[in-house]
């Protein structure tokens, strides 16, 4: 029995402790009436419920032995992540949007953007526009800082439609929040690189 987990002590310290407290009410209530004592009877009862109590909190260690970390029973309660056995939370066990992507060690976002600028779709972007008077310039915003991020942006569209031949560019935005990055899109690479760009729609990826 694992009788050295502390919480198992709890648990039976606390049915001892209801166990008393029914004892001691029992007593009040009649204590103007008549007297009372404790029979053995009385004491085996108790003394039952506590093992059956022990016997019940060595069965939950049991069931929850292929997950939590082996010796993370002597550890204090919850479900850290030292807790919890290396690969026992599988992808199929979440359900979808269960862990937000800034809650990763490493999260990824990624947004759809079209040609005019409206985000098509995404996830963990806030926001995209165009910036500027420019052709092809384009900002899209993030719920965090971005800045030690790697950003990678295509072209591409938001339906099945197939989309046109171009190139796109992409770097953090100079906005102090840090939170953004710009994307200019182009047909050709001739031109300047400022000016010369195109409204083209595209698919960005932030890996952190």
């Amino acid at each position: 029995m694992k009788s050295r987990n502390w919480w198992i002590g709890v648990t039976a310290g606390t049915v001892l402790g209801l166990g008393g407290v029914l004892v001691a009410e029992q007593a009040t209530t009649e204590a103007s009436a008549q007297s009372f004592s404790v029979t053995p009877g009385q004491l085996q009862i108790n003394q039952k419920i506590s093992q059956a109590a022990v016997r019940r909190s060595n069965e939950s260690l049991n069931l929850l032995d292929p997950v939590r970390k082996s010796g993370a029973q002597d550890d204090a309660p919850g479900w850290g992540t030292t807790q919890i056995r290396d690969g026992a939370v599988t992808n199929a066990k979440l359900a979808a949007g269960t862990v937000a992507p800034e809650k990763l060690a490493n999260p990824t976002y990624w947004a759809v953007v079209n040609a005019d600028g409206t985000l098509a779709r995404g996830s963990g972007a806030t926001a995209s526009a165009k910036v500027t008077t420019d052709p092809g310039a384009y900002k899209i915003t993030f719920g965090r800082n971005i800045a030690s991020c790697a950003y990678t942006a295509t072209i591409g569209g938001s339906s099945t439609a197939t989309p046109p031949i171009g190139i796109a560019s992409v770097y953090q935005n100079p906005d102090a929040a840090n939170n953004a990055v710009t994307v200019r899109t182009y047909t050709d690479l001739t031109g300047n690189p400022v000016t010369g760009g195109a409204d083209l729609g595209f698919h960005l990826i932030i890996a952190c």
